[in-house]
């Protein structure tokens, strides 16, 4: 049953059930783990010492769009390793400054054939999508996209705070 209308997403069975699916679990496991050991060191040493900050958000949108020529080369079989550790490492960062949770988005066929992993915030309804962003970069190809993205995230949760951190509405 996917959600519609009368039902939000985070309310559905499926929701529910896919934040403990094992494999939505252990690909977290698995992109923390490579994080320190692998992506700073040997995929992408550019990062190394700017992890979940705001630079290394400009870096990593930065070596995203010299990498690769389109997003479908970036998710290529071939590259799909690396281009999950980006994911990671922009959810992540927008993760920790947003007191925010990563969730799994159970497959919506035909828009969404598999799940989706997303940050999830106490501060509003929306979801934020790493593989989105990265789609935007690709896009606009202006190496700001996700930057831009971030400093209004990290403005509105300022705001939310400051409000006294107000329940969402769903």
């Amino acid at each position: 049953m996917a959600a519609n209308k009368q039902t939000p997403i985070r309310q559905t069975p499926e929701y529910q059930a896919i934040q403990h699916d094992e494999r939505f679990q252990g690909w977290l496991r698995m992109q923390e783990a490579a994080m320190d050991i692998e992506f700073t060191n040997y995929d992408v040493p550019e990062l190394n010492g700017h992890l979940y900050t705001r630079e290394g958000l400009v870096i990593a949108e930065h070596q995203i769009l010299q990498r690769y020529p389109t997003y479908r080369d970036m998710f290529s079989p071939d590259n799909l390793k690396i281009a999950m550790r980006f994911v990671y490492a922009i959810g992540e960062t927008f993760r920790r400054a947003i007191d925010g949770t990563w969730v799994a988005l159970p497959p919506n066929p035909p828009e969404r054939p598999a799940p989706l992993s997303v940050i999830d915030s106490p501060m509003w309804t929306a979801f934020h999508d790493p593989q989105h962003m990265i789609g935007l970069a690709f896009n606009r190809r202006t190496e700001k996209e996700i930057t831009f993205i971030y400093d209004r995230a990290v403005k509105r949760h300022q705001k939310w705070i400051d409000a006294g951190r107000p329940a969402r509405d769903s």
